[in-house]
């Protein structure tokens, strides 16, 4: 951390600092003091920003980064934090992949794409990261990852590579919603094509979950003192795993797969509907109910698919509301959103109805 050397970033790293603690120990003092660091922090950057001199720099970046983060846990005002956030975004791309392969600027990235896919999930717009410059810039991100010495550097590659899968995710969400809110005479090719899409990542997907599963399982058992050698039986690999790092990539990146499905399931239930409107106009029907040569009545299928649809997320519900003050996620709620790509607790609902409780709640 670049601290000291610029008021903007100082006050951000203080403010940001004294919110979680202020989450950690309710504390009303810390939260107050929070507040106004804050302040101050905005008012650096907009002077530093009239400068000019400071914009695009990485101590710039980590503190819009973290102005954002401050939000998602103060929610100061509605959506605050997506305004930061954007910002993020729009300083990332206006930077380019080469300010952020190496140091400080690479470590903002790493830090800061899950919460891309987040933010994207939430607003309902593709993501930019899913653009083909940073799709090579993931990859050679991952081939690095690969190089480093220790048995983690094949969970970076899974890690890396569901990464990249997981970023088209919001596009789909976005492309799917703006299909099944018209009624354009491309619909059926245009629909099958995304289909192909989804389908593609969603078998990519699957296979890096069964990756990341042995290879979370093979390091429990190593941590337990348990030696694979080849023929011996171990044991099935284990379905649930303690909350890490990777076993929460797992559990995001297996739950962004259920809602892929979904988007599938409205899309292929539109096309049916469209079959059957297609021969309704086609004159399918219109002989006489006692021909002969009357079709069977064709099954319709159930149309509340194709209503119009939102999408919940583990982000947009704010801290944890927990009773338990004990209860860790209350404070390491973003640190889980993180680890998980940005799309824990990420599922379709219909447009009216209000989830009564996250996903992760659910299976808890």
């Amino acid at each position: 951390m670049n601290f000291g050397q610029d008021a903007y970033l100082d006050s951000a790293i203080c403010c940001l600092s004294s919110v979680y603690l202020a989450h950690l120990t309710q504390d009303p003092v810390l939260l107050r003091t929070s507040r106004r660091m804050y302040g101050v922090s905005l008012g650096e950057v907009i002077h530093a920003v009239s400068k000019g001199d400071d914009a695009m720099s990485d101590n710039m970046l980590c503190t819009a980064m973290m102005l954002s983060v401050y939000e998602m846990y103060a929610q100061t005002s509605p959506d605050a934090w997506v305004v930061h956030s954007d910002a993020v975004k729009r300083l990332m791309m206006s930077r380019g992949t080469q300010k952020h392969e190496t140091g400080f600027g690479r470590s903002c990235w790493i830090a800061f794409r899950g919460f891309h896919v987040a933010t994207s999930v939430y607003q309902g717009k593709p993501c930019f990261l899913d653009q083909e410059e940073w799709q090579d810039y993931a990859t050679q991100i991952m081939a690095e990852d690969a190089q480093k010495p220790g048995e983690w550097a094949a969970y970076a590659v899974i890690s890396d590579k569901a990464f990249m899968e997981i970023a088209k995710c919001p596009r789909y969400i976005s492309e799917s919603r703006d299909l099944l809110s018209t009624s354009a005479e491309s619909f059926q090719t245009d629909a099958e094509a995304l289909m192909q899409r989804i389908q593609d990542t969603s078998r990519r997907l699957y296979d890096l979950c069964s990756e990341l599963r042995s290879c979370i399982s093979a390091h429990s058992q190593r941590q337990q003192g348990i030696i694979r050698r080849p023929g011996t039986f171990v044991g099935p690999v284990p379905e649930i795993f303690p909350e890490t790092g990777p076993s929460l990539l797992l559990r995001g990146a297996e739950n962004i797969q259920g809602t892929l499905r979904q988007l599938c399931d409205r899309l292929e239930d539109r096309l049916r509907c469209q079959v059957i409107e297609d021969l309704s106009d086609s004159g399918l029907g219109t002989l006489s109910d006692d021909s002969v040569y009357a079709p069977s009545p064709l099954p319709v299928s159930p149309r509340t698919m194709t209503l119009p649809f939102r999408i919940y997320s583990e982000l947009g519900r704010g801290p944890s509301q927990t009773s338990d003050e004990n209860d860790p996620r209350a404070v390491i709620w973003l640190d889980r959103v993180a680890s998980s790509m940005g799309v824990l607790g990420t599922k379709l609902i219909p447009e009216n109805e209000t989830p009564l409780a996250s996903v992760e709640e659910e299976s808890t």
